[in-house]
């Protein structure tokens, strides 16, 4: 299988290769699953996302985000299609298509069931493995929630992201109204430059040349 683009021209990343090939050995959490049933849904969940890069990923950015929409508004209706948002998340490289796609499976799934906290948990282990393609979005998606119990899951993990990830997540949130996220991000930004924290902790700052 060839590298694919969009009509940007940019391919797809290493990664993308690494995971359609050994995608079955290193499933995320929406596909396994504890008990008899599990193998079948590992199946189903890798198929899906080999689905998404076949059918879905040649397609130009705006027409998938119009599949997208469809799936999320299908998603919405039907518990059992809300699975199909975890390929957009996972394996699509755009940056608003895994951002969207996060938010819609993290609202999907918590509308369908009472754990509130297991969609945050998995698009978290996306963030630690580094299954998504675009892991800054997912990130990004979920410190948008504005949740102090999200943003705690998240905190560990900052340092996972290179710099280009972190500009990704800050530039998507700098103009964010929430309280709890602008706070997440100043002492992220502060912990990223340690330059910067002494100048804000120093009542005098750093004396210029004379």
């Amino acid at each position: 299988m060839r590298p694919i683009g969009n009509e940007t021209g940019a391919a797809m990343s290493s990664t993308a290769f690494d995971l359609r090939h050994d995608y079955a050995g290193s499933l995320p959490a929406f596909g396994r699953t504890a008990g008899a049933g599990a193998g079948q849904r590992t199946t189903v969940g890798s198929m899906r996302l080999l689905d998404y890069w076949r059918r879905t990923l040649p397609l130009p950015v705006a027409a998938r985000q119009r599949v997208l929409d469809a799936v999320y508004l299908r998603a919405r209706c039907d518990a059992a299609a809300a699975a199909d948002l975890v390929s957009f998340a996972l394996g699509d490289p755009d940056e608003e298509i895994v951002y969207r796609a996060t938010l819609a499976h993290v609202e999907c799934a918590r509308r369908a069931g009472p754990r509130a906290a297991t969609p945050v948990r998995e698009a978290i282990d996306w963030v630690a493995r580094g299954l998504a393609l675009n892991r800054a979005a997912v990130f990004a998606a979920l410190a948008s929630l504005d949740d102090e119990s999200v943003l705690e899951m998240l905190r560990p993990f900052r340092l996972l992201l290179d710099e280009a990830e972190c500009v990704v997540v800050h530039r998507r949130l700098k103009f964010h109204p929430a309280g709890a996220t602008r706070e997440f991000l100043r002492a992220w930004a502060e912990l990223r430059d340690p330059v910067a924290r002494c100048l804000a902790e120093s009542p005098q700052g750093v004396a210029g040349p004379r």
